[in-house]
């Protein structure tokens, strides 16, 4: 891999709008050897909830009976999938397939010129190469609707102002290996462009962490197909005409997820309408000015069994301040009331 090359600054706002997180590209000729696995970093597995340390708070969450998880079908599953298109080849290779819930699951992407002259790859600053997510069948539970605050909460809580309604099942999404375990990460404003030689491939890490996108806890099990996309690409040096959105190349790998959450488990909208079901959390909510200056928090933490639901105040203190309800992931219950500062290393960004 070698130089960058300037583009179209029109160009620029159509891409990033494309482009997803990843690792600082490697140049590297060798692809990863069939069979071979990649060592998953660890994590703590789910733990169980500890004892409620305040009184379970009244809450719209109703019982629902466990179902019995879906099973793998029987024989090994895929680990790999490869796509060639335009002398470009992308290939996909899980370290494991299921994936167990609550665990980090390592995948490896490497993009290969196969062809005979350079590829033009042409980027954002994550400089992702093969962006990989999957959105399992089932959606999310919606739980009942809110009123005033409590629904303007929700809303944002839930980030429904950019996703479908119903709100979509459980996302499964890779994450470049070095942002694992921070909490979200954002890409520099800006469009770039890399070489890939003749023989050369880019191969990157990435990890799935295990749980749900938007830190919303380990999913049921169940099967999900995860989707790559390698863009945006052409062959040579030279800028082709027409919109280079176009220029991707797509790749599918069935997985599987076992080991996941049964019904008994609160969905995230059910676990906000627990949090708002507290008087003392709405009426903390009705003297925030929300959208301005705060980030709505929903995040569920395996370390403490517990979702944690409430607001990041970012400027109003000497450091940004967190005030959270602990929230039972089967009942409903608060189990505690949680004003602090944010630290940055323990809770990842927003």
């Amino acid at each position: 891999m070698d130089g960058t090359k300037p583009v179209l600054a029109a160009l620029i706002g159509a891409v990033l709008a494309g482009c997803a997180a990843a690792a600082t590209p490697s140049p590297d000729p060798d692809l990863p050897s069939p069979g071979a696995l990649v060592t998953a970093s660890p994590v703590p597995t789910i733990a169980p909830a500890s004892a409620a340390r305040s009184s379970p708070s009244p809450t719209p969450v109703s019982t629902v009976a466990p179902t019995t998880a879906p099973t793998p079908p029987a024989g090994p599953l895929p680990r790999t999938a490869v796509v060639e298109q335009d002398g470009v080849r992308v290939k996909l290779e899980l370290d494991r397939n299921p994936m167990p819930a609550g665990e980090w699951t390592t995948l490896t992407a490497t993009v290969r010129n196969v062809g005979s002259n350079v590829i033009t790859w042409f980027h954002d600053g994550c400089a992702t190469t093969v962006g990989t997510w999957g959105e399992m069948a089932a959606a999310w539970r919606p739980g009942i609707a809110q009123a005033g605050v409590g629904a303007t909460f929700k809303d944002r809580a839930l980030d429904l102002a950019y996703r479908s309604t119903p709100l979509p099942g459980p996302i499964i999404d890779f994450v470049p290996e070095r942002w694992a375990g921070s909490g979200s990460h954002g890409c520099a404003d800006l469009g770039m462009s890399d070489l890939i030689r003749p023989g050369k491939a880019i191969r990157q890490r990435y990890v799935w962490e295990g749980h749900a996108g938007l830190r919303w806890g380990p999913p049921p099990s169940g099967p999900v197909t995860l989707a790559g996309t390698f863009a945006y690409y052409w062959r040579g040096r030279e800028e082709p005409e027409g919109d280079i959105t176009d220029r991707t190349i797509g790749v599918e790998l069935d997985a599987w997820i076992t080991g996941g959450v049964d019904d008994t488990w609160l969905s995230p909208p059910e676990v906000v309408d627990a949090a708002l079901a507290d008087p003392a959390f709405v009426a903390y909510l009705e003297t925030q000015d929300l959208g301005n200056g705060r980030e709505e928090i929903l995040w569920y933490r395996p370390e403490l069994g517990a979702w944690e639901v409430g607001v990041l105040v970012w400027y109003e203190f000497p450091e940004p301040r967190l005030h959270l309800v602990l929230v039972d992931p089967h009942t409903g219950a608060i189990r505690d009331t949680v004003d602090r500062p944010w630290n940055e290393d323990a809770d990842g960004f927003p």
